[in-house]
């Protein structure tokens, strides 16, 4: 498969795992500055172009890689479709709902795809959540907790940020592993300027789940990720800390009347497969984790939250 990446940032990340990927032959990178295009090309040896005709004309081409602000996702990736492209674009799917919505409707009106990068649900911890649950090893799930926590690094994540910024991977996570849910409450707080702390609580049918996310952590904290799972028959617990300084500290229990499990992480890289889950659907014409529906879904969601907190200031 013959694929562009559009974008240099990002888009060199994306550049450097499709170059991993076998079943793509060819990678065009488009971009506004040639400097950082000849750093591209000499770097990973793929074709770079500042024309984004190059990319749209061609009909050999059959992914675009949308790796652009957000608030141009919308405008590139119907550009994309209307050329008769399936798309790929980073999370979150769109700066709105209704520019999501265009997304979704360009695409169903060129019989094209839309894929978008929800990476979490190639995290190993996360997709064994996920089989223990379809496979209902230890019951029905009853409670679920889900958190991100950050230091001040990522720019401005304040209340009118932070649902979209920094919690949408867990969002998606929770409406794939549950659904939709009946009910949403949210509790947020600025702690200070650019941080905030929220608490998502979702109501299910027979579930309740918890997504709360930080973004004043002190400086010389961890980056820190995890989950607790309530079953009928056992309660499962993981976290990851990431320091500046390089360390990383992880662990996945499975707490049972019988035993404690403390399991073995498999070493995987999320982003390889899901450009690989991208490619091979297009190509086999699978459906996936990654479709537009799970993430349009996403942002639905986030604008509810992001209204529950504009209607409690």
């Amino acid at each position: 498969m013959k694929i562009a990446i559009l974008g240099t940032g990002f888009g060199k990340e994306h550049a450097k795992l499709f170059c991993k990927e076998k079943l793509v032959d060819k990678i065009i990178v488009w971009g506004r500055n040639p400097e950082k295009l000849k750093e591209i090309e000499k770097e990973l040896g793929v074709q770079t172009t500042t024309n984004l005709d190059d990319i749209m004309r061609d009909p050999t081409i059959e992914l675009v890689d949308v790796c652009l602000p957000t608030k141009l996702h919308a405008e590139y990736a119907i550009k994309a479709l209307r050329a008769g492209k399936h798309v790929f674009v980073e999370m979150p799917l769109a700066d709105t709902v209704e520019n999501g919505r265009k997304i979704q409707e360009t695409a169903k009106e060129c019989k094209r795809r839309v894929f978008v990068d929800l990476f979490l649900q190639y995290e190993y911890p996360y997709q064994l959540l996920n089989q223990i649950k379809e496979e209902k090893r230890y019951g029905e799930c009853k409670d679920f907790y889900i958190r991100r926590q950050t230091p001040h690094w990522w720019g401005n994540l304040d209340l009118e940020n932070i649902s979209i910024n920094l919690m949408h991977h867990d969002i998606d996570f929770v409406l794939q592993l549950l659904g939709k849910p009946d009910s949403i409450n949210v509790e947020g707080r600025n702690v200070r300027p650019e941080c905030s702390v929220v608490t998502a609580l979702m109501s299910f049918k027979n579930v309740a789940a918890t997504i709360h996310a930080d973004s004043s952590i002190p400086g010389t904290g961890p980056f820190s990720v995890g989950f607790e799972a309530t079953f009928e028959k056992a309660f499962i617990r993981y976290f990851e800390d990431g320091y500046q300084d390089g360390r990383t500290e992880t662990r996945l229990e499975i707490f049972t009347e019988e035993k404690h499990e403390e399991v073995k992480l498999v070493p995987q890289n999320c982003y390889e497969l899901v450009c690989h889950n991208v490619v091979e659907s297009i190509l086999e014409n699978k459906t996936s984790r990654l479709d537009i529906e799970h993430a349009l879904l996403t942002l639905e969601t986030i604008a509810a939250i992001e209204k529950i907190i504009k209607g409690k200031k």
